[in-house]
């Protein structure tokens, strides 16, 4: 009777435990939903704080003061912005003239191959559709569509720049701002929390590497595609197509969309078609073969748990959760494998990565040895080297000596 009673006791204190925790984590989300304009810009300036922190790493170990090395990788973000988007307007400016003929071109064969009047609507012409549209965008409904649109920028805007402030901030004061929160922590748990928080900055960090290399891949694909079909401007559409590969589902579709419109407006209906097909080609295999390996590889996560995990990120949450699904998931792997007591999957610490360290130390001091004997062998005096052999074998028993190999 009494271990029953413990047992019970104990399951008791569980099922509280999971309780308290429930609730802990339904106040959490709902705090989060509240603040969501403040929260989103400090989790998304995590991601490439993760990234560039080993460039910051080796910047401060040349006694470059923190400020002036935040405000360095944050000119170089900025300049690396910059440099795309211009480069992109400049090539779209340069080629806007041949595709404005090629559009005027494309809208008279129009007029004279459409028969208008077979189409509902009673629609006359091109003219009359262009009209019919600007009667629509002239409408109250109309209008509020545009508020809401100039809403969402302007908050947009003001995230972007919230973001790049705390981005600075964590280069320049993150180590004293996690050891002010490691200082919550009880003593005894602080080195342990500190290592799971180490392991998931540089999960944060493997990801968008991932993401990068992912983003690249849809880009010279497409691009390729592009320069077989004769498409022009297939290198800003290049670089569109990459920055538009760092924001799941409406980064694809926008710099997929300019793409198709481009070779619409150049090379006719059938060469739009085509490149629609390869844009939607690549990025179907970028999501359900490609995204899931790489990312699979470098956090080892399986490639279904990346599937499953974006879908269910971006049931939830949109566009936001689709982003943040996969390094929450092996944030959370990495955390269930300390909580476990055994190395982590992935990362500095990782099982993989402490075998490939003993075999180079191996193999460096085999090395040194080997060149250590080399060097004695090569200073030693004539008669040495038989005396080496005689001690290193001596005779048998019987008094005969081994043949020694010349």
């Amino acid at each position: 009777m009494p271990q029953e009673g413990s047992r019970a006791v104990v399951c008791g204190v569980r099922v509280w435990t999971a309780i308290g925790v429930g609730v802990v984590l339904v106040a959490l989300v709902y705090v989060a939903s509240q603040v969501s304009l403040v929260l989103t810009p400090v989790v998304l300036a995590l991601f490439p704080a993760a990234l560039l922190d080993p460039l910051a790493g080796r910047l401060r170990r040349t006694r470059v003061p923190n400020a002036v090395v935040a405000l360095l990788i944050l000119l170089l973000l900025l300049a690396g912005a910059a440099g795309a988007a211009a480069f992109i307007t400049l090539a779209l400016v340069a080629q806007l003239p041949a595709i404005v003929d090629s559009v005027v071109e494309g809208v008279d064969q129009l007029e004279r191959d459409v028969d208008w009047a077979a189409l509902p609507g009673d629609v006359d012409s091109v003219a009359d559709l262009v009209a019919r549209a600007g009667t629509a965008l002239a409408s109250g409904e109309a209008l509020t569509t545009g508020l809401g649109a100039a809403e969402a920028v302007g908050g947009f805007a003001t995230g972007l720049v919230l973001m790049l402030v705390v981005l600075f901030f964590f280069f320049k004061d993150g180590r004293g701002l996690w050891a002010a929160v490691l200082d919550l922590v009880p003593q005894r748990h602080q080195a342990r929390v500190d290592g799971m928080a180490a392991e998931s900055f540089w999960t944060i960090g493997a990801f968008f590497r991932a993401q990068l290399l992912v983003a690249l891949v849809d880009a010279v694909f497409i691009g390729l595609g592009l320069w077989a079909l004769g498409v022009p401007l297939v290198l800003p559409l290049s670089v569109l197509v990459f920055v538009g590969g760092l924001v799941p589902i409406v980064g694809g579709v926008v710099s997929g969309s300019v793409a198709v419109v481009v070779a619409l407006a150049d090379r006719g209906p059938l060469v739009a078609l085509l490149v629609l097909g390869v844009v939607l080609l690549v990025q179907q295999l970028e999501g359900n073969v490609l995204e899931p390996f790489i990312q699979g590889q470098i956090i080892s996560l399986h490639p279904l748990v990346i599937i499953l995990a974006v879908a269910a990120g971006t049931i939830l949450m949109g566009i936001l959760g689709a982003f943040l699904a996969v390094p929450v998931v092996a944030v959370l792997a990495r955390l269930l494998d300390n909580l476990r007591g055994r190395p982590p999957a992935a990362g500095p610490r990782s099982t993989r990565r402490l075998d490939g360290r003993r075999r180079r130390r191996a193999a460096r001091t085999a090395r040194t040895a080997q060149a250590a004997r080399t060097a004695r062998a090569a200073q030693a005096p004539a008669g040495a080297g038989r005396l080496s052999q005689d001690l290193d074998h001596p005779p048998a028993a019987d008094g005969s000596r081994e043949e020694l190999a010349p």
